[in-house]
């Protein structure tokens, strides 16, 4: 049995509180190497269950969130709110509040406009926007996660990078008046500015195939996993209260809802983290791999059953847990 565990948010719970983390302390102590970063929890868990490096993620979630891109090629298509800077335009954030009349509004405005060019946008629900492009433009992208402050250096690149950011400019002015946005600064909400396209491509192949039960949480946060279960050819399902949940003879994909606050490191350290160590140590678990989130970057430990020795010392002589930097490239 082996269990892959994600965490979203977990490294941005309060840094004392981390670090008194004996699970997480010994989490650390038992795995085989240095945790790996990633650009988001998505990216993370697309590695840990097999896909080949580099996959791209906007298609699985499309699927997770209920399209069917089939063989098309689909960008993430985030609505974004942008302000001007001294010398550059500023990201300020994803615009995640809307709703679904006023998504459905603005994606039927930038269709109107865009049919032509090949490119087509949906929001199957109102946090969870895609385009499928059907012609060759396909642009070299940065995840929105990685993107903070000025946005001029991760526009996007490649031999479509021009069009692409044609359109990018073209998008800022049809949304910079339309009634939806008046009405939600007449609100004193954020209106959505911009549109950040990335991790393009089709639907991937697993490199590794590896038949594992999937559970992920609603939204967002749990795209992706279910867009991988739908290429395992099964559902995901919701994730259950606790390890002591999970079938002793499969593999599981646990996605859990956000851990961002101390109340909710102890009850996941108390649910799932320190019950997964203990299979580990008595060898009912083969391997558990943690993947944990800090709002943006993400990072990986991996570890199999520990040696006794280094058991021992875990308990007797612990390290405080350390957060990664987030140097993510």
């Amino acid at each position: 049995m082996r269990v892959i565990l994600a965490a979203p948010d977990l490294l941005a719970a309060e840094h004392a509180a981390l670090a008194r983390s004996a699970a997480l302390a010994r989490v650390a102590a038992y795995a085989a190497a240095a945790p790996v970063a990633a650009a988001d929890l998505d990216a993370a868990l697309a590695d840990a269950v097999g896909l080949a490096p580099g996959a791209p993620l906007a298609p699985l979630a499309a699927a997770g969130a209920g399209l069917a891109p089939g063989a098309v090629y689909m960008l993430r298509a985030d609505p974004i709110a942008l302000v001007a800077g001294r010398d550059d335009v500023l990201l300020a954030g994803r615009v995640d509040d809307l709703a679904a009349a006023d998504a459905a509004a603005l994606v039927a405005m930038l269709n109107a406009h865009f049919a032509p060019d090949g490119v087509a946008f949906h929001a199957p629900r109102p946090d969870a926007w895609f385009v499928a492009v059907r012609g060759d433009a396909r642009p070299d992208t940065t995840p929105l996660p990685a993107v903070r402050g000025a946005v001029g250096a991760h526009l996007p690149r490649g031999p479509h990078g021009t069009v692409w950011r044609r359109w990018l400019s073209e998008m800022q002015m049809l949304l910079h008046e339309h009634p939806v946005n008046t009405a939600r600064e007449a609100r004193g909400q954020a209106p959505v500015t911009g549109i950040w396209v990335s991790c393009g491509g089709a639907l991937p192949a697993l490199a590794t195939p590896r038949q594992a039960a999937i559970f992920a949480p609603p939204g967002r946060v749990g795209d992706v996993a279910r867009g991988i279960a739908q290429l395992l050819g099964h559902a995901a399902a919701p994730a259950p209260a606790e390890f002591a949940a999970l079938s002793p003879d499969a593999d599981s994909v646990v996605v859990l809802p956000p851990v961002a606050t101390v109340e909710a490191l102890a009850m996941f350290e108390r649910a799932w983290l320190a019950p997964t160590l203990a299979a580990l140590e008595r060898g009912g678990l083969a391997q558990l791999t943690l993947i944990a989130g800090d709002g943006g970057a993400a990072w990986t430990w991996s570890a199999s059953r520990p040696p006794v020795t280094r058991r021992i010392g875990a308990r007797l002589a612990p390290r405080a847990f350390t957060v990664p930097t987030r140097d993510v490239s």
